[in-house]
C-alpha cells in the first residue's frame, strides 16, 4: 500500500530551501534521497553542502532560482505507507505497562511456595549444591535468564522472588527461554528481546575477630594465618535487570529499603523490562532504518560518481580530439608552407619533395579525428613486430 502525494513544484522548492531535506523527507514518507530524486526529476534545484550551517552562521547565501518546468507546475510522486521514520511502539506497549499498575495484577510473593515452578526448582538445586565463594556467598550463572549470587541464608528467599516472577511472566504469556546457545538462546522474550534478571546480596566487610584458637597460634608462634576481614550477608537483596542499557533510560535496579522490600517491586520490575525491551526493538528499528537510507544514499552517490566519471571521460575524449585536430591543422599549414617554399626554389615540385608532402599529409590526416584515414605503420601492433625464435615456429 502507498500513499500519493500532489504538490506545486514552486511550493515544494520553497520547502526544500526552507527546512532540512531529511526533515522534509520524513513528513512524505520518504528517504532524503527518494526525496532528492523527486527534485531531480522535476529541475528542482536542492542546497548545496554547507547551505544550512552559513544560514546558522548568520549568513544569507542566496538560493537557486527555480528554472523554467519542463514536466509541468505539478509534482507527483508516491511513499511507503505507513512512513519510512514511525513513531515509538508506544501503543503496544502501554496497555501492557498500565497493566502493572491495577490491584489485580499484583505479583505476589509467597514465603514458602507450594508448587514451585522448575525454573526455580532447577536454580534451588544449583544453590543448594554450590559453596560459598571467598565473600560467603554462593552464585547461579546456569542456563536460565536468572543470575543469582547471595548468601546460603538468602537462598530461600532469592528463589521465592524467582519462582514469583516466572509464575507471572508464565500468566502474561511472555517466553521463559532458557538453554540455547548465543545471546538470544535464553532470556525473558519480549519482543523478541531476551531480558536478564540478576539477583544479589552484597556482603559487607567487617574486621576479623579472633578465634581463641588463632589467638594462641598468635601467641606461640608470632603470627597468624587468619584474615583480615570477616564478610557478613548486609541483609539487602536488589535486583536488576542485566539486560538493560544505560541509553535505554529506564529504571533497571530496586533494592531492599527500610519499608518497602523488594517483594513489593516485581511489577515495576515487569514494567522496567518491557521498557526495556522497547527501547532496544526501537534502537535496532532505526539502526535498520539508518541501513537502508545509508544504502540508498551510497546508491545515489554511487550514480553521481558514474555520471561525473562519464562526463571526465567525455571531457578528456574532447581535450585530446581537439589537441589532435590542432596539431593536424598545425602541421598541414606546414607542409603547404613547405610545398610553396620548395616550389619557389626550384619552379617545379620535385618528385621527392612530392613524395614528402604525400606521406606527411597522411601523417597529418592520421591525427586528426575528423578525416578518416587508411591503417599508417605507425598503427602496428608492438606485439607483432617483435622478433621471434624458431621454437615459436609450428611445424608443417
Amino acid at each position: 500500500m502507498t500513499t500519493h502525494h500532489r504538490i506545486d513544484r514552486a511550493d515544494l522548492y520553497r520547502l526544500v530551501w526552507s527546512e532540512p531535506l531529511t526533515r522534509l523527507a520524513e513528513r512524505y514518507g520518504l528517504s532524503d534521497v527518494g526525496l532528492r530524486k523527486v527534485c531531480v526529476r522535476h529541475d528542482i534545484p536542492l542546497p548545496p553542502q554547507g547551505y544550512r550551517q552559513q544560514l546558522a552562521a548568520g549568513r544569507t547565501p542566496k538560493p537557486v532560482p527555480l528554472p523554467k518546468s519542463k514536466t509541468g507546475t505539478m509534482v507527483e510522486f508516491t511513499s511507503p505507507s505507513p512512513p519510512l521514520v514511525r513513531q515509538p511502539a508506544d501503543d503496544a506497549f502501554a496497555p501492557l505497562i498500565e497493566r502493572e499498575g491495577r490491584p489485580e495484577n499484583r505479583i505476589v510473593v509467597a514465603a514458602e511456595p507450594d508448587d514451585i515452578h522448575p525454573v526455580a526448582k532447577r536454580i534451588l538445586k544449583a544453590l543448594k549444591a554450590a559453596k560459598p565463594d571467598k565473600y560467603g556467598a554462593v552464585v547461579y550463572e546456569g542456563q536460565d535468564p536468572f543470575r543469582v549470587r547471595v548468601p546460603p541464608g538468602s537462598v530461600d528467599r532469592a528463589v521465592a522472588l524467582i519462582d514469583a516472577f516466572v509464575k507471572a511472566l508464565v500468566g502474561r504469556r511472555i517466553e521463559v527461554r532458557t538453554g540455547g546457545q548465543g545471546s538470544g538462546g535464553s532470556g525473558i522474550m519480549i519482543a523478541d528481546e531476551p531480558g536478564r534478571i540478576t539477583i544479589e546480596e552484597a556482603s559487607q566487610r567487617q574486621p576479623h575477630k579472633s578465634t581463641e584458637a588463632e589467638k594462641a597460634l598468635t601467641r606461640r608462634y608470632g603470627y597468624s594465618s587468619a584474615p583480615m576481614y570477616d564478610f557478613v550477608p548486609s541483609g539487602v537483596m536488589t535486583i536488576q535487570i542485566a539486560s538493560a542499557k544505560y541509553q535505554d533510560g529506564v529504571r533497571s535496579l530496586w533494592k531492599d529499603g527500610r519499608t518497602r522490600k523488594v517483594e513489593a517491586c516485581l511489577n515495576e520490575v515487569m514494567v522496567g523490562l518491557y521498557l526495556s525491551a522497547r527501547s532496544t526493538a526501537e534502537t535496532k528499528r532505526k539502526a535498520a532504518i539508518r541501513e537502508q537510507r545509508a544504502e540508498e544514499e551510497n546508491s545515489w552517490r554511487a550514480a553521481l560518481r558514474s555520471e561525473r566519471a562519464n562526463a571526465q571521460r567525455q571531457l578528456d575524449d574532447l581535450e585530446t580530439q581537439s589537441l589532435a585536430w590542432d596539431k593536424a591543422q598545425r602541421m598541414r599549414a606546414f607542409i603547404a608552407a613547405f610545398e610553396i617554399s620548395a616550389r619557389a626554389t626550384a619552379g617545379v615540385l620535385s618528385e621527392e619533395a612530392s613524395l614528402w608532402v604525400t606521406e606527411n599529409s597522411r601523417h597529418a590526416d592520421r591525427i586528426d579525428p575528423l578525416t578518416p584515414t587508411p591503417v599508417s605503420p605507425l598503427d602496428y601492433d608492438d606485439r607483432d613486430l617483435m622478433p621471434i625464435s624458431p621454437w615459436q615456429i609450428k611445424d608443417d
